[in-house]
């Protein structure tokens, strides 16, 4: 096999070795370019899905407001306390005979009349609750919870990015240095044949 036989065939493994490289490196660019990707809509799924938590109320300020029921007397109707607020009335107000009992609101379930007085003065008192501290802290929490999240995505994303650029970095060092050897074998001058001696 002649010596430029030999040279063009180490030249074209180089160069073979060369592009093989390079296609790595796009693989490993894309494979990053994928996970960063991922990583991004795993971090906007999570924001948009982020449990809110319920807003549980607190005990509304001032006085508990008296319920009044109407009567029948010899002068005509007439208006005396009631012994709590009907079930109708609560409802009219928006609120539970649960919570109700918990903020200390007399309800009487016997009787039936819904009067719009009493349903105006307990909306208007309920009007005056607040969202607990404790419900605030954990919604505060859930929010911190959220942006941890998203940081940690974020430095994560930049990790794999650096990689990604020192990888192609490494690829291209590397295939410069195949070609400088491919250039230097091909520009070796050729032996000079010995004479035979007669």
């Amino acid at each position: 096999m002649s010596p430029e036989t030999r040279r063009g065939r180490k030249t074209k493994g180089a160069e073979q070795k060369a592009e093989g490289a390079l296609k790595e490196a796009e693989v490993e660019v894309e494979k990053a370019a994928r996970a960063v990707k991922h990583e991004v809509k795993r971090v906007e799924k999570a924001a948009k899905g982020a449990r809110t938590p319920k807003v549980a109320l607190a005990r509304p300020t001032g006085r508990v407001p008296e319920a009044t029921v109407t009567a029948r007397h010899e002068t005509g109707t007439i208006t005396r306390p009631g012994r709590g607020f009907s079930l109708g009335e609560l409802s009219g107000a928006g609120m539970a005979p649960r919570l109700a009992a918990r903020w200390g609101v007399k309800v009487d379930p016997k009787r039936r009349s819904v009067l719009q007085g009493n349903v105006s003065s307990l909306s208007g008192w309920r009007s005056h609750a607040s969202a607990g501290a404790a419900v605030k802290k954990e919604a505060k929490m859930a929010e911190v919870r959220v942006e941890e999240a998203a940081k940690g995505a974020e430095v994560a994303v930049e990790v794999v990015e650096r990689e990604a650029v020192q990888a192609e970095k490494a690829v291209k060092k590397e295939a410069k240095k195949a070609e400088a050897a491919v250039k230097r074998k091909v520009e070796k001058k050729p032996r000079p044949k010995k004479k035979e001696s007669s």
